[in-house]
């Protein structure tokens, strides 16, 4: 068993980096520069220049990738395009209502879904089966 929980384990780091790995290159894919996004449209080339460099988005990709790790390492998640309030803030605010989407989404599936569990199970191979199986793959 500690084998097994070891394996695990060490096989997060691996998983975790490709998944920053993801994440950046995701950021970076996408149209447009934050920095102009950050300033609006009728910023001026040299306010977007210079917010670029307070951002180290004029720095080589592997250099905006170290800073990133390392931000992330230390437990900041960097500003918000929109608001510019930090990212963790963000998250927090919005954490109650998340969680309360999340918890009525698992009651709703939890009643649901054993319900039709026991009517599939009261009509096995009926058509009613058939359409508890076919609305539970659609759910899913």
């Amino acid at each position: 068993m500690f084998g097994y929980v070891l394996r695990r384990v060490l096989l997060l780091v691996p998983t975790l980096l490709g998944l920053s790995v993801l994440t950046f290159s995701l950021v970076h894919l996408v149209p447009g520069d934050p920095a102009a996004v950050m300033l609006g449209e009728r910023a001026s080339p040299e306010a977007v220049a210079r917010l670029r460099g307070e951002l180290g988005l004029d720095r080589p990709l592997h250099e905006q990738y170290g800073r990133f790790l390392s931000g992330l390492l230390a437990g900041d998640l960097g500003r918000s395009l929109k608001t510019r309030e930090k990212v963790a803030v963000e998250i927090a605010n919005r954490f109650p209502a998340t969680f309360e989407l999340a918890l009525c989404s698992i009651l709703f599936a939890s009643v649901f879904g054993v319900a039709a569990g026991i009517l599939a199970a009261r009509h096995r191979r009926s058509y009613i089966d058939a359409l508890v199986m076919a609305g539970s793959l659609a759910g899913v």
